[in-house]
């Protein structure tokens, strides 16, 4: 069993429950231990059994959409009465209407069978009593509660505040939301120079070259073997495991995502180099950009790394609590290279062959 978590209510006086309960009557022995340990956790839960003298009259199609506004996430739990009590369907109705307004993650679906529920993308993430149980469930729930007290997101500016409201509520799994946030900004700011790579700009740097290149060349094709070999090194599976050990450091944590981003960065400003270059002879200015075509690789998998952790972070809490497997490993492609040869490079094959003749057309 795992140990629970007491939580303390804090939120804004607007949210007068920290979760809803919405299901069906006819599940409430599945439904109810839940709901009876998170309110011994602390967690405050709307339960409409509870509310039944309060309810009492009231027209509830209209007043459940107002007592939802007051709540911070609601428990869906979905089975085949769930879908056809029509109590449940008007609760169902009033929670979707909200989770479409909020942008998604309101309505938290738990599954007590195979029932599909209407209008819930089978995308979403959802726990199920059957695997799960009551336990991690409910802390599941705090994890939850506590990501949202905390404000933080991918889009959360990385600064000592926003540092500072993760690490007061910690939730599971909270080093690789702070890392993916360090890395989604650093992305963002990249992102019009990684366009501008594969549409194959880059400003004028005022550099000309006036000989055949072939010095350049060869210098680049080393200094990207090196670019190559330092990426695998700092980013290596056994840095990223010290890291994320359980033991993580926010200020090393930061650090580490801003050396990924700057590795990038390199990548680009290698090949931006090579683009912003003015080139006398049409014959070095071929070579010399299909040579810029090399970072292509690394670049396409670190953007890759890049897309996963944001696709990810959304579903970190449900993930970790119930011991899904998280994958923060960075994807550097190994890519064979060799420092004497011109071209040492695992590449396209339609690129490597435009090059070599591109090569050979400047050197013979």
């Amino acid at each position: 069993m795992m140990e629970k978590k007491i939580w303390k209510a804090v939120e804004p006086p607007e949210l007068k429950f920290d979760v809803a309960a919405s299901y069906a009557k006819h599940d409430e022995h599945e439904v109810l231990p839940i709901v009876r340990q998170l309110k011994e956790m602390g967690i405050r839960v709307y339960d409409r059994k509870d509310m039944a003298v309060d309810n009492w009259g009231k027209n509830l199609v209209e007043h459940l959409p107002r007592i939802f506004r007051e709540v911070g996430y609601s428990l869906v739990f979905i089975s085949k009465h769930y879908v056809t009590e029509v109590l449940a369907k008007v609760e169902r109705q009033a929670v979707q209407s909200l989770d479409v307004e909020l942008d998604g993650e309101f309505l938290l679906p738990i599954r007590l069978d195979d029932t599909e529920l209407p209008g819930l993308l089978p995308t979403v993430q959802h726990l199920d009593l059957r695997l799960h149980g009551v336990d991690t469930i409910c802390q599941a729930v705090a994890q939850k509660l506590a990501q949202h007290r905390s404000a933080f997101t991918p889009q959360t500016p990385v600064n000592a505040e926003s540092v500072s409201a993760l690490l007061r509520e910690r939730p599971l799994g909270w080093e690789y939301l702070l890392y993916t946030a360090v890395v989604w900004q650093g992305w963002r700011d990249l992102e019009g120079k990684y366009r501008d790579h594969f549409h194959r700009y880059a400003p004028l740097n005022g550099v000309v070259e006036y000989g055949d290149g072939l010095d350049d060349i060869h210098k680049r094709n080393v200094m990207l073997t090196e670019l190559i070999t330092v990426a695998r090194e700092t980013l290596s599976d056994d840095a990223q495991k010290e890291l994320f050990g359980g033991h993580g450091d926010p200020d090393d944590i930061i650090h580490f995502g801003r050396l990924f981003v700057r590795i990038f960065d390199d990548f680009l400003e290698w090949a931006r180099g090579i683009y912003g270059t003015s080139y006398a002879r049409r014959t070095t200015r071929d070579a010399c950009r299909l040579q810029a075509c090399f970072a292509d690789t690394q670049l396409r998998a670190m953007h890759k790394a890049v897309l996963h952790l944001r696709a990810s972070a959304d579903t970190l809490v449900e993930r970790v609590v119930t011991g899904d497997e998280i994958d923060t490993s960075i994807d550097m492609k190994a890519v064979e290279t060799s420092m004497e040869a011109p071209l040492g490079f695992e590449i396209d094959p339609e690129l490597k062959t435009a090059y070599l003749a591109a090569y050979k057309k400047l050197s013979g």
